[in-house]
């Protein structure tokens, strides 16, 4: 049923690639210049200006040149590829003056200096991030100018771990939290207690709300990952409110020869995942290519729990093209096909479940209905009313156990992208950056046992397409040669003591268009019916509604009616739930963003874009008519089309002061107006104007330090963010979204004293909190009571009930978080690497009454290195520490089901993994 659909229009993006090509092959040949040798090449202008350098930098900048390295030049990388900064020419000597010399008296003759080589790492081997390259905010600058926190997590780093999931990520950026979503799939990371947005190389991947719902990520198909805290970047344009965002840098074709790699990984719980990596030229200096393959049969955190599986085949391929020495061309694809069980956890969340791995049994004898009266047997509860259970013994349960072990319960992805980046250097100081991305997705989640829930998407396209100018400059108020001489480099050399402004600029126009169908069903979900110890059967759940019950005096509400979903029998879904929607819209956004440098120590970043968005959203195909006619009766609003044209403005400020050349100070201001958005990344037909008019803001200061001949970097940093985030609500309801603010503070750092060490640490405190005061209703909650509450004074399970309108802190969110990773590789090839990660404990609920305990994590990598092969062996939970996760995080929308789900993590495991090298 879900393969049926073709992915065939994806490939509509060839013409449209071909499209954007032409124009650049013409200005490359109008402005390309007379081919220079490559030992005559002069690096890239569009780079940032370089700043006064320690000495250990001078020492490291006079070096004699490498061994070119495989990993592609700044040039030929795409948008969001981290580079370290290579080797500069050696200076010319000093030499002494000659006879005809007019030199000023008591003034030495200085001989020749010589300066020893430090030893330099291979870039791929390299984690220490001062030196490294980035565009994540635009123009490329060094990591260590960067007025934001971001943590380049590269190829080796991610190798390390064997990173599969953006749960990983935590082991590099403390603000990242592992988390289960209460079984939905985790698409995006959560950063500093917000979903963090994807981009693909500097381009945003769609089909995700809350960091949920949209597909996988492939993490074989990364150079690197570059992790940046707070809202987006002007340049890169923003989704909803983001705690920050991941941009994926995939991996760029080799150009110097023929290379690969191909490696097999099994391990506990059925473990089974190969892939292989190759790539080379096509045409020598003209055209080469890289194809990645990554299939998987089975992976641990999965397979652990009954029922749950993973399957995936991902399919990569990029052609980089070099046609003219200033023209770039680098198009990649992928084609990725996951089926999965997701992982749901254990129902009936209570601290003797959490403490001591004791179960509250109990079966569902009847539900009640207004006012309060019951009803024996099976059947469906309206919102307020709730279940009644027959309460037994506690049991032990098996942390294996998961609410979704049925048959009936899968979810199905395919995803196709196709991305174009063209890259023109006009001249010196003009570089012309084209970025154009599709996207198709289809998507069917099926999750009707135990709770009554489908999330559909039988096909959604996106069209994104961004034209940039990247200008660099220098400005000198008082004129170029304003200055004295000095003689000791001859009577033409100058030293200015005015002021010289070097110019960074990224300025363009970004053109959107999406296009998509959503349908979802979760309105009635008595999770907390279902008693794990006994199986669970395919007739005994809450039955589904039609709309002669919704509109009932039991019920009062016709858009609680279960809808058949079109073409796909036994699915079902709801409407006015700010989820299901047929939507078509337009994006145009221009954008500017401009870095001064007025000295060596200030700087000051500047930034403004503005979103318009052209909206038409309609109820989906198969709505019946008569849900909105009969609406207005029992005084709900009618569900109909609506078209909206609106503009949300953004602008960013950062002044920057290097005190000292390894020292870096910067303050960040923020403000940006996002949107509430559907269940994959669409807007609904009843949202109202205000949805679309959301205020951000984020104030941050940092300081950064390059230390020890460059060899130790760290990072301080603290931020106060407010903005709004979605909140579950009854079909009809009136609040689907609502304001929080988050303040924190973080340490990263990492120090790699030679070849054979490195090590990566860090700490976040991130305090949540949501502001409900003044509001007619506070947050929802699936069920406002842990089950032992519920047991003790005969309460019903999953009424659906709103709690006061208070502020709130953050539930099943922890306020303290640590990494750290340290690895040793010795001459031999032998080497180990540890990894740790640790939160403080957190209070699942509003009730602040059942509380999961703080937990740490201990793993290793034990492997081999030769030339022509790798052998791995990775020992997770060492320690076989019991820890739990809840069902969702603070900023979730799922979060008012955390009574109802918690997740019980792997104890120790292992996988190996098996490469060889060609």
């Amino acid at each position: 049923m879900f393969f049926r659909k073709e992915i065939w229009p994806s490939f509509s993006l060839f013409p449209l690639a071909l499209f954007f090509f032409s124009p650049f092959v013409l200005l490359a040949q109008l402005s390309s210049e007379p081919s220079v040798p490559a030992t005559q090449q002069q690096p890239q202008a569009e780079q940032p200006k370089a700043t006064e350098s320690s000495p250990s930098q001078e020492q490291e900048e006079t070096q004699a040149p490498q061994e070119p390295s495989a990993s592609p030049s700044p040039e030929q990388a795409p948008t969001g590829q981290a580079q370290p900064e290579g080797p500069s020419s050696p200076p010319a000597a000093i030499t002494p003056p000659g006879p005809s010399a007019q030199l000023p008296p008591n003034i030495p003759v200085l001989l020749p200096i010589h300066v020893t080589a430090q030893e330099e790492l291979p870039e791929e081997e390299n984690v220490v991030e001062t030196n490294m390259e980035t565009n994540v905010l635009g123009t490329p600058m060094k990591v260590i100018d960067i007025p934001r926190t971001v943590q380049v997590v590269t190829r080796q780093e991610l190798n390390t771990i064997n990173a599969q999931t953006v749960n990983d990520l935590a082991a590099f950026t403390p603000g990242v939290n592992p988390t289960q979503m209460t079984g939905s799939p985790v698409a995006e990371p959560l950063i500093r207690g917000l979903p963090g947005t994807v981009y693909r190389n500097g381009m945003l991947v769609g089909f995700s709300q809350s960091a949920q719902w949209g597909p996988l990520m492939n993490m074989m198909a990364y150079d690197n990952l570059d992790v940046v805290t707070g809202p987006v970047s002007i340049v890169y344009g923003p989704q909803e409110l983001a705690g920050g965002f991941a941009n994926e840098v995939t991996k760029q074709p080799y150009f110097d020869k023929f290379r690969g790699n191909a490696s097999y990984t099994l391990g506990m719980y059925d473990t089974n995942f190969w892939n292989i990596d190759i790539g080379g030229p096509i045409l020598k200096d003209k055209l080469a290519y890289r194809f990645d393959y990554f299939g998987q049969d089975g992976y641990a955190p999965y397979n652990y729990y009954d029922g749950a599986y993973l399957q995936r085949q991902c399919f990569y391929l990029d052609l980089g093209a070099k046609p003219y020495e200033n023209l770039s061309i680098d198009f990649n694809t992928e084609l990725d096909i996951n089926h999965f069980n997701t992982v749901a956890g254990i129902n009936r969340v209570t601290s003797a479940l959490i403490n001591d791995g004791l179960y509250q049994t109990g079966t569902w004898i009847g539900w009640y209905g207004p006012p309060g009266v019951f009803h024996p047997g099976i059947g469906t509860a309206p919102p307020g009313a709730g279940y009644a259970v027959s309460w037994g013994p506690l049991v032990p349960i098996s942390p294996r156990t998961n609410l979704f072990d049925n048959p009936e319960n899968t979810t199905n992805q395919a995803y196709y992208v196709a991305q174009a980046i063209e890259t023109l250097k006009v001249n010196d100081s003009l570089t012309v950056v084209n970025n154009s991305l599709f996207e198709y997705f289809s998507t069917f989640i099926d999750q009707a046992i135990p709770s009554t829930f489908w999330a559909i998407l039988p096909n959604g396209y996106d069209f994104d397409d961004r034209l940039e100018f990247r200008a660099s400059f220098d400005l000198y108020p008082q004129g170029k040669n304003s200055g004295q001489q000095n003689p000791l480099a001859g009577n033409n050399s100058v030293e200015p003591h005015g002021l010289e402004f070097h110019n960074l600029i990224d300025g363009g126009i970004e053109f959107r268009y999406f296009s998509d169908t959503e349908y979802s069903g979760v309105w009635h979900s008595p999770i907390n019916i279902w008693n794990l110890t006994q199986p669970l059967g395919y007739n005994a759940f809450s039955p589904l509604i039609s709309f002669a019950q919704a509109t009932s005096p039991l019920f009062a509400n016709p858009y609680l009616t279960d809808i058949p979903v079109p073409g796909y029998p036994g699915a079902f879904f709801n409407v006015f739930n700010y989820l299901s929607t047929a939507d078509t819209f337009y994006e145009l956004s221009p954008f500017y963003q401009h870095q001064i440098n007025f000295t060596d120590k200030w700087s000051l970043m500047v930034g403004a874009r503005m979103n318009s968005y052209f909206i038409q959203a309609s109820p989906p195909q198969g709505t019946p008519a008569i849900l909105s006619a009969a609406a207005p009766s029992f005084g709900l609003p009618p569900y109909t089309s609506t078209s909206m044209n609106i503009v949300q403005p953004e602008v960013t400020i950062s002044p920057s002061y290097k005190p000292f050349p390894w020292m870096n100070t910067y303050f960040t201001f923020f403000y940006g107006q996002t949107t509430l958005l559907s269940q994959f990344g669409s807007f609904a037909p009843e949202f109202p104007s205000t949805y679309y008019h959301q205020n951000n803001f984020l104030y941050e200061v940092g300081t950064k330090f390059n230390l020890l001949h460059d060899k130790l970097f760290l990072g301080l940093s603290g931020y106060y963010q407010t903005g709004f985030i979605p909140a579950q609500v009854i079909p009809g309801g009136p609040v689907a979204t609502t304001e929080v603010a988050i303040k924190g503070a973080q340490l990263m750092g990492n120090y790699q004293p030679n070849k054979n060490f490195w090590l990566n640490f860090g700490y976040a405190f991130i305090v949540g909190q949501e502001l409900w005061q003044g509001l007619p209703i506070g947050p929802l909650a699936e069920q406002p009571y842990s089950s032992a509450v519920a047991r003790q004074f005969g309460l019903p399970v999953d009424p659906v009930v709103n709690e006061p309108p208070l502020n709130y802190p953050f539930i099943g969110f922890p306020t303290n978080y640590g990494n750290l990773m340290a690895t040793y590789k010795f001459d031999s090839g032998l080497g180990i690497s540890l990894w740790a990660l640790a939160e403080s404990g957190n209070f699942i609920f509003y009730t602040y009454s059942t509380r999961i305990p703080s937990w740490y994590t201990l793993n290793a990598r034990i492997f081999y290195t030769s030339k022509r092969w790798e052998a791995s062996l990775y020992l997770y939970n060492i320690t076989d520490e019991h820890y739990w996760l809840p069902g969702a995080p603070g900023f979730s929308n799922a979060r008012f089901m955390n009574y109802d789900y918690i997740v019980p993590q792997l104890p120790f495991w292992i996988q190996g993994t098996l490469s060889i090298f060609f």
